[in-house]
Parts: structure tokens; C-alpha cells; sequence
């Protein structure tokens, strides 16, 4: 077991020294925005992820490569009847993607993590000996360690030499043909239609958020995208979920579909939530959706606000009608979401 502070020992160095010496282990990271966790395979790197962040089910829903329904029944499948299995290998085996699908996926999702991890200037980590209780078994396609941090590093230079704000509604406003861009830039420009969030634009592009809110920089920098005149206005949706795949999974479709979101990782934000920013609606899931209802309904801004809950059985008893809570079945799909929320679309 090595332990110690980011002060003290660079999480990329810590990396490639594993690598070098072939181990296999779980580098778990905590600090105040968040915690991580990477997973080495006799030094290749298998999978990482940070909460609060993306998952791969996220991106391979972000991709295009699977349904949101498909991706909870995974997770359904995965903590009933292969604890341990990654869900991409279940993917795999249900003939839902492809190889290369699922290297796509993973890579981005890597290096979102990693990079995430390495800006991360205060905190500590523990590297210990992956065991066979692993919640993360090793995959197919393994990724070189020095490489993906090399890469991770590169996107977070990226990202400090400037972005956009994650709600600036950009347009076209010069020619692209004349510049030479990269393959994820054209897609931004194809997007940017001055209807989209800088946000909206990322999950759109199935791009991680900060290299999109950096390459949209660069785009304007050299004249090729400018800000809206008319900013749409959008309807602001807050999610207070429990399961962190379930939150991921609405941001990227209501992202995805044009609404604003807000995420509330405590019922304390939630209350903060609703009183300042006053959302249009509420979406909930989790254990004791009766409570967080009422913690809901007792904000200034939550007494008459639409609520769904999103739960695998209708909820039953007197608080459903005197606190007006309407349902959405779990798994949900798309058009499940969608079309409760239809009305905020009519009412603006």
C-alpha cells in the first residue's frame, strides 16, 4: 500500500511508476471536489472514473452506442447477476456494441477522469493491491498508462488556456473552410446553431464538457463562432437523484434535448436550489422519495413547482395526491422523460 497527499507525490508519476513496475492496483483519490478511482492491470490502464463525473454507461448513451434503457437494464444486470463484471463487458456479451464501441467509450471516459484527477491541486490518495473482490475486473482493451496520462495532462493544458461558460449560446460568424481543424471542432461548428448551449453542444457532440468548452474557445477566438443575439430560454429542470448513473443519464438527455439543469448532490443544495435559481421542475429518485418530496415542497420555490418521481413502482398512499407527485417508471426511456415534461416547452 503507498499512501500520501498530491502535494507530496504527483498522481501522474505515481502512474507511470506503477506502470513501470507491472503492478496491479486501485488508486483511489479524494479531495474537496470529489473523489476518484483508477484501475491498473499489471501497469495498463484499465478503467477510471471520478464522482462527481461521467460514466461509461454515460458514454456510451452520449455516443449513441446504446439506449438509455438498455444502459440501466445493464446496471440492473450487473448488481443482480454479475457483481464485479464492468458494464461494458456485459455490453459486449449482449451484443449491444462492438470492440471498438467500447474502446471509443472508454478512452474518453478515461481521460476525462484522469485529467479531472490531475487538476486536482489539494488532497490525497492510497494505491493498494488490486484484489480478487475488485469491483472492476479487467477488460479487453487495456490502455498504456504513460500514454493516457501524457494525453490527460495535454487536455487539462487545454483547458486552462480558456473555455466558454457552459451556458453561452454561440452561431456561425466566418467561414471554417479557410482554417484547419480537428475532426471534434467540425462537429461543434455543425451544432453551433445559436439555439444550443455551450453544454447542450458537448453532450450533443458526445464530447467531454471541458474539452468541448475549449475547443468553442478557440472556435471564437478566431472568429469563426460569435454569440447569439437572442440567447433561447430554456427551461431549468433541477434533478435530485441518488443514483449518480440515473443523474448522469437525465443531464444527458435533458442537456441533450435543450432544457438547463441543475444537479443536487444533498438535500442542504437542493433547498439552496430551489430557493435561488426557483426550477421549473423536479425530477427525484432514490430511497424515501415520500421525505424528499416534502423537503421539496417546503422550499419557497417548491410548493407548487411539477415534480416527478422516477421509481420502478407507482408510489402509493394519501402524500402522492395532497403533494401532487406525478410518476415515471424506472428504467425509463427517452420519451418517457420527455414527454412529462412536454408542458414546460408549451408554457414558455
Amino acid at each position: 500500500m503507498i499512501k500520501g497527499t498530491l502535494k507530496e507525490l504527483d498522481l501522474g508519476e505515481l502512474l507511470k511508476a506503477l506502470e513501470a513496475a507491472k503492478r496491479s492496483a486501485v488508486v483511489t483519490v479524494k479531495a474537496r471536489e470529489g473523489w476518484g478511482r483508477i484501475h491498473l492491470n499489471v501497469g495498463r490502464m484499465v478503467y477510471a472514473r471520478t464522482e462527481p463525473g461521467p460514466h461509461l454507461g454515460e458514454y456510451l448513451v452520449r455516443l449513441g452506442y446504446i439506449t438509455l434503457k438498455e444502459v440501466q437494464d445493464l446496471v440492473l444486470l450487473q448488481r443482480s447477476e454479475n457483481p464485479g463484471t464492468p458494464l461494458g463487458q456485459l455490453a459486449l456479451s449482449k451484443k449491444l456494441i462492438t470492440e471498438q464501441d467500447l474502446r471509443e467509450a472508454l478512452f474518453s471516459q478515461v481521460i476525462e477522469a484522469i485529467a479531472t484527477m490531475l487538476g486536482w491541486q489539494e488532497g490525497t490518495f492510497v494505491a493498494e493491491g488490486a484484489g480478487d473482490d475488485a469491483s472492476q475486473v479487467p477488460l479487453p482493451h487495456t490502455l498504456e498508462t504513460r500514454a493516457a496520462v501524457l494525453e490527460a495532462a495535454r487536455r487539462l493544458d487545454e483547458w486552462h488556456r480558456g473555455s466558454v461558460e457552459p451556458d453561452e449560446v454561440l452561431v456561425l460568424a466566418g467561414d471554417p473552410t479557410r482554417h484547419s481543424l480537428p475532426r471534434e471542432a467540425w462537429q461543434l461548428l455543425e451544432l453551433a446553431d445559436g439555439a444550443h448551449r455551450a453544454r447542450s453542444l458537448a453532450v450533443e457532440a458526445g464530447l467531454p464538457e471541458e474539452h468541448a468548452f475549449h475547443l468553442l474557445y478557440e472556435l471564437k477566438s478566431r472568429g469563426l463562432l460569435r454569440p447569439a443575439t437572442v440567447a433561447p430560454e430554456d427551461p431549468l429542470v433541477l434533478i435530485w437523484a441518488e443514483s449518480s448513473l440515473v443523474r448522469r443519464l437525465l443531464f444527458v438527455l435533458l442537456e441533450r434535448e435543450r432544457f438547463r439543469t441543475l444537479i443536487a448532490p444533498n438535500a442542504e443544495r437542493m433547498q439552496r436550489m430551489m430557493e435561488r435559481k426557483r426550477p421549473a421542475a423536479v425530477l427525484i429518485e432514490g430511497d424515501d422519495l415520500a421525505g424528499r418530496v416534502r423537503q421539496v415542497r417546503q422550499t419557497s420555490g417548491g410548493r407548487f413547482v411539477p415534480l416527478w418521481v422516477i421509481s420502478e413502482q407507482p408510489p402509493r398512499g394519501l402524500w402522492v395526491r395532497n403533494l401532487r407527485v406525478q410518476h415515471i417508471r424506472k428504467p425509463f426511456e427517452e420519451n418517457d422523460v420527455l414527454n412529462a415534461l412536454a408542458p414546460l416547452r408549451r408554457s414558455i
